[in-house]
């Protein structure tokens, strides 16, 4: 069946899922590329306010991912992933009021509590739908679906906007807001409750004391961040670079992410249908391998010629995508076969963290390394990720056999 084949599991719940993810991205992709001009156009804040405004938003909720993955383990993940919608429309709707930076930072901090409880449960929710060998592809599928939406609403809000000018930023701010909405709906009625089960032991549900004891895994946690930050970078870093220090059109920084994108949604799931036959931590080193090369590949873009240095950079961003479609689908399996299942709501939560850490540090890093040289970020970035697979190799026997490891490689 082609179900079968694209690695969709043969639960009730997982074709809608599908569609959820893919309504929610679409939403997502129609306000994330214009963000920052809708606050400036729309609400007539000054760029420099509307980051700080944004990032302190951001920084308030951090604490938020821990105490998600407590009450995913108490109440499961599905409730969790319904309020995470429901609070990010919310959120985008107040957004559609929003005339000063106060009411900016209440209703970012809204879509950003959002956007932590929906990352920290998601993957837990995902988990339950999947059997144990099916995660790897699932993963993938799921990223695809993400991707697929994420792409199609970039696309069209661009040409919402070039019709309709102001009204177009209020449109895709309300249809973005609408999809929070119906994907929460959705998931309410046509998602089956997952099949939750109370840990035996009280110990397990007082605190994350068990996962901070559980030190190869919270190394997975430290070198997920080196890959995170990694992948922030692209999309963060190539507007800036292209213009900036490599001097050429903004235009080719679209083109390229646009067909990054592409890579990852094309390719996902047969990249990861091939590579099943390799231990999880070695996918993930190949994942960081690609991701070194691509960063001293736009190092070596500094002194080509402008006419080589167009589709050069189009080329090479596409090595990005490779690398983060092999490593997205991959790392997440890992981490939810590696967690206890009394306790896997806050190890992927704590997993998470990585990530939030990641975007955090991200536009900082970036800023202040490339005003200090242009080829400064990237470097960087090649050392720490070569570094982060050099521990993956090391933390590889540590961690449980039935988490590297499929079940077929673990029966062969």
């Amino acid at each position: 069946m082609l179900s079968q084949r694209l690695g969709i599991p043969q639960h009730k719940g997982t074709k809608s899922f599908l569609l959820i993810l893919f309504i929610d991205a679409l939403g997502t992709g129609l306000f994330a590329p214009f963000s920052l001009l809708y606050f400036h156009v729309i609400a007539a804040l000054p760029l420099t306010e509307v980051g700080v405004a944004l990032s302190i938003a951001t920084i308030f909720t951090v604490p938020i991912v821990p105490l998600t993955g407590t009450l995913v383990d108490r109440f499961g993940a599905r409730r969790l992933v319904i309020f995470a919608q429901l609070l990010q429309g919310i959120g985008f709707l107040g957004y559609l009021l929003v005339s000063n930076m106060p009411l900016l930072i209440i209703m970012a901090i809204f879509v950003n509590i959002g956007q932590r409880v929906f990352w920290s449960s998601y993957f837990s929710l995902a988990t339950e739908l999947a059997g144990i060998g099916e995660r790897d592809r699932w993963f993938g599928l799921l990223g695809t679906s993400q991707t697929v939406g994420l792409g199609i609403g970039t696309a069209l809000t661009g040409v919402l906007i070039s019709a309709l000018g102001t009204m177009g930023y209020y449109g895709v701010t309300a249809v973005n807001a609408l999809s929070f909405f119906l994907a929460a709906g959705l998931l309410y009625f046509y998602v089956p409750v997952e099949q939750h089960k109370s840990s035996a032991h009280k110990e397990t549900q007082r605190s994350y004391r068990l996962v901070l004891k559980d030190r190869p895994f919270l190394a997975l946690i430290a070198t997920n961040i080196a890959f995170a930050l990694c992948l922030s970078l692209c999309g963060l870093g190539l507007p800036v670079y292209a213009t900036d220090a490599l001097h050429i059109p903004i235009w080719v920084a679209g083109v390229a992410l646009a067909l990054n994108m592409a890579v990852i949604a094309f390719l996902q799931t047969f990249l990861i249908r091939h590579l099943r036959s390799l231990r999880r931590t070695r996918t993930i080193i190949i994942a960081g391998l690609l991701l070194g090369l691509w960063c001293l590949l736009y190092i070596l873009a500094l002194p080509l010629p402008r006419v080589f240095v167009i589709p050069y950079i189009i080329v090479v961003t596409c090595v990005q995508g490779l690398a983060e479609a092999i490593h997205a689908p991959t790392s997440n399996a890992l981490a939810a076969e590696a967690s206890p299942e009394a306790l896997r709501g806050r190890y992927l939560a704590a997993f998470q963290l990585s990530w939030a850490i990641a975007i955090i540090l991200a536009p900082t890093m970036f800023t202040v390394l490339f005003s200090l040289q242009p080829a400064l970020p990237w470097a960087i970035a090649a050392v720490l990720i070569l570094i982060a697979s050099l521990c993956t190799f090391f933390i590889e026997p540590h961690l449980p056999a039935e988490a590297i490891r499929t079940p077929k490689q673990i029966e062969s």
